[in-house]
């Protein structure tokens, strides 16, 4: 058991996307609250998920370096979704995303794909 979770590592940054523009809208808290609900999680790691929701996560706060290479980039894909998920994207999204393939080390041909992919092109 003393692997990490990289389920709960995941949805941290899916939170701080989320929060990239200052606020949570009522579709993020849905999308988020559902995520947390079917992911692989103990009861307890699903209540300090469900924080996230209510109080504001950003990049400073993410241990990026316990997510293993092989899954950064379909995190980074979901987090671009995740910022997308209103339909209006703030330029504090756009800075978070960019901010976070480079923090993340995802190249600048996965991440232009990764943001078309959420509509961020």
């Amino acid at each position: 058991m003393g692997e990490p979770n990289h389920v709960l590592t995941a949805i941290k940054v899916w939170a701080a996307a989320a929060w990239a523009d200052g606020v949570i809208v009522e579709a993020e808290r849905l999308a988020m609250t559902a995520i947390i609900e079917v992911a692989t999680l103990t009861e307890s790691e699903r209540d300090v998920a469900r924080r996230w929701i209510d109080h504001r996560v950003g990049l400073e706060d993410l241990e990026l370096a316990k997510i293993p290479a092989a899954e950064r980039l379909h995190i980074y894909s979901v987090a671009c979704g995740m910022a997308a998920f209103d339909k209006d994207v703030a330029a504090a999204e756009r800075g978070f995303v960019d901010r976070l393939g480079t923090a993340l080390g995802i190249s600048a041909a996965d991440a232009a794909k990764a943001r078309a992919g959420a509509g961020l092109a």
